[in-house]
């Protein structure tokens, strides 16, 4: 018997669809990397100066520390480019615009 016995596939694709939306979709922070000691962290924001009041940005300088291991120094800080995605539901479709903000940062020995 299937473990979702008598729920519906709606149902299930329904929760599945939550549970992306819920998890955030990797969280809203990556690293690119640029090279064996420098990169780029990049992470979701909203509004104006939502940059700086996020708990998004702490999690950035974490990653930013977990990469270089050792001290590092922010070469450029700015908005980076915006994605729209569209998220349907029962009430129907929206645009979503997602704001991102990059550091970019190097290595120090």
């Amino acid at each position: 018997m299937p473990v979702f016995g008598s729920w519906s596939r709606a149902c299930v694709a329904l929760i599945v669809v939550l549970g992306g939306v819920i998890g955030g979709c990797g969280g809203g922070v990556e690293v690119i990397r640029e090279g064996p000691d420098a990169g780029v962290v990049r992470y979701l924001y909203k509004g104006n100066n939502g940059h700086l009041y996020t708990s998004k940005r702490d999690e950035a300088f974490d990653r930013i520390r977990e990469f270089c291991d050792a001290p590092y120094q922010v070469l450029k800080e700015g908005q980076t480019k915006s994605r729209q995605r569209v998220i349907e539901g029962i009430g129907g479709a929206e645009v979503v615009t997602e704001d991102w903000w990059g550091i970019r940062f190097q290595c120090l020995p």
